[in-house]
Formats: C-alpha cells, sequence, structure tokens
C-alpha cells in the first residue's frame, strides 16, 4: 500500500470494516439537526441548498431531485420500533436514503441519535475493478418530527474508479441498521433487515473533459504544483479524473461547479484507487454537496482556477 493510499482524507474503507467503523468514524462530521426535520429527501436538498447558496432552489434544481428519487416504503419492526426507508435518491456512485423511525424521540441534542451498527449491500454487486477500495454510510441529518419521528438521511457512497455506475439498472438493495443509539446509550435493541430496489431515476447530461492541468497539494510537504487530469467525468452527483501514477501523491486543489447564476457547489467527501488491476492509472471520485443540474453549469473549478465547460 503506498503512502497515498493511507491518507485518512479519502475516507477509503475496506468493505468489510464499513459496519464497524466507517459510521462511528464519519459520525463526528454529521450536520447539526435543525428545528423541525424534512418529511421528504427533496425538502432536505432544498434546505441543504439554501444553507450552501444563500438562496432557494429553483424549479429546474428541484425537478432533477424528483428525476433522481424513487419512493421506496419499506418497513421491519423490532421489539416494537419500526425502521422506514422511505425513499432514495440514487446518483452515479452515491444513494442519499430518507430513514425514518417510530416512537417518541425528543433528546436535546438530536443529532447524536445514530445506528450502532449499520451497512448496505448492493446485488449486482457495482464494482466491477479488482484493485483495493471501499464505500462509506454517514448522517448528513439527523432530527425529530413533530410528531415524535426520527428522521435520518444516510449517504452511501462508494469508489467505482469510473468503471461503472449505479445508474447502470437495477439493484437489490439491503440496508441493515443494528441498535439504535442515542451517543454511545442504546435506546432500542435490534436488528433491523429492509430490502428494496435500487431503482435509478434519469441518468441526465454527463459534462467531460479530454484532458485538464489542474492547480494540485502535495499534502505532506503542503507544496503545489500543476498536474494533468485525464478522462474528466462530471455528472449531477459527482466528479472522476484520472492521474498518473508518478503524480499520485499530488492531491487536486478543492473543486466545485460554478453555475450561470454566479452560485457555487462545492465537493464534499472523495476517495481514490486505482482504475486497472496493473496499477497505472490513479482515479479519484468526489461527491457534490447536492445533485446539481448541469444544464446550468458554465464551469468546473479547481482552486481559483476555473475551466469552461459550454
Amino acid at each position: 500500500m503506498t503512502t497515498r493510499e493511507r491518507k485518512p482524507s479519502r475516507r477509503r474503507l475496506p468493505k468489510a470494516a464499513v459496519a464497524a467503523a466507517a459510521v462511528l468514524v464519519l459520525l463526528a462530521g454529521t450536520a447539526l439537526a435543525a428545528v423541525g426535520a424534512p418529511g421528504t429527501i427533496r425538502d432536505w436538498f432544498a434546505r441543504e441548498w439554501e444553507e450552501i447558496t444563500g438562496d432557494t432552489m429553483d424549479a429546474e434544481q428541484l425537478d432533477l431531485i424528483d428525476r433522481l428519487t424513487k419512493p421506496v416504503g419499506v418497513s421491519d419492526t423490532q421489539n416494537g420500533t419500526t425502521v422506514t426507508v422511505d425513499s432514495v435518491t440514487v446518483g452515479n456512485s452515491t444513494v442519499w436514503m430518507l430513514v425514518k423511525v417510530s416512537g417518541d424521540y425528543t433528546q436535546e441534542k438530536e443529532s447524536l441519535y445514530h445506528f450502532q451498527g449499520m451497512d448496505l449491500t448492493l446485488d449486482p454487486d457495482p464494482d466491477l475493478v479488482d484493485t483495493p477500495g471501499g464505500y462509506s454510510l454517514d448522517y448528513p441529518y439527523v432530527g425529530v418530527a413533530e410528531d415524535g419521528t426520527l428522521t435520518m438521511l444516510v449517504r452511501f457512497t462508494i469508489d467505482l474508479a469510473g468503471q461503472s455506475s449505479l445508474l447502470d439498472g437495477v439493484r437489490q438493495a439491503t440496508l441493515l441498521v443494528d441498535n439504535l443509539m442515542y451517543s454511545d446509550q442504546a435506546m432500542t435493541e435490534g436488528h433491523w433487515t429492509l430490502t428494496f430496489p435500487l431503482e435509478p431515476g434519469e441518468v441526465g447530461t454527463v459534462l467531460t473533459l479530454e484532458e485538464i492541468q489542474a492547480p494540485a497539494m502535495d499534502l505532506e510537504t503542503r507544496k503545489t504544483r500543476t498536474i494533468s487530469l485525464r478522462d474528466v467525468e462530471i455528472s449531477a452527483t459527482d466528479i472522476t479524473y484520472v492521474q498518473s501514477v508518478e503524480d499520485q501523491k499530488w492531491d487536486p486543489l478543492r473543486c466545485a461547479l460554478v453555475l450561470q447564476d454566479g452560485t457555487v457547489v462545492e465537493q464534499s467527501s472523495g476517495a481514490s484507487r486505482f482504475r486497472d488491476e496493473a496499477r497505472t492509472q490513479w482515479s479519484s471520485v468526489y461527491y457534490w454537496q447536492v445533485p446539481v443540474d448541469l444544464t446550468q453549469v458554465t464551469a468546473v473549478r479547481f482552486g481559483d482556477t476555473e475551466f469552461p465547460l459550454k
């Protein structure tokens, strides 16, 4: 394993460790719950968009969310507590799941609710590359609705090295959650299993750049230089690109999309792995903070350097 592969900033987790480790590690970054839990994924994205941009989400962006989102409504009840996957939004390598837990949850810090264990399995497996990779789960939002329903937005991200997509077709998804917790206190013990079809919505536009010269930083020395990024593909939910093995230690500066009205939507988390078994192509994926209607995008930005897309 190279030095670059060990960097924690990439959130690269082996699949076997996800249920035990990913949730606990990533929970530290959970957004604080806002007053009044959003009732739908659409509501949450609209709220998040306003928080990020300072403006309301327009009709075109809302329509994109609707096209990517499917109702689910699958529930499992253990020890008197029902866990429901209400709906899902599916992107190229990201799934947002709106999960609701019945009961009267009134603790002061709502964001401290979480499941002790959590995993998502997909059949068929979308990972087609036989190189070290991983996936992760976290909670962008946790809140309690007025009726006492605990509402969680669970995000699943996976590094597919640009070789496949969650939008390729229908998959069987199974969300496994264990023991509802408040901080380190067990609220309800149980093992809930929620199986549902992961149905992709409309794929939409994909923007491409064959090769660009982007600013990058060596995270160990903090030095900067320009490197080549090839096979740049931008979807509504993420960006993927390839760099040479020689440039593997150089991290491109923070990426963002620039919209026609000047709105900027930045990357959130990301991951890297080799795209090929010969380990000659170092591939990265970064996920946008929220899905973006690419018909409104004019440029992609790395650091302060913009690359026109239209």
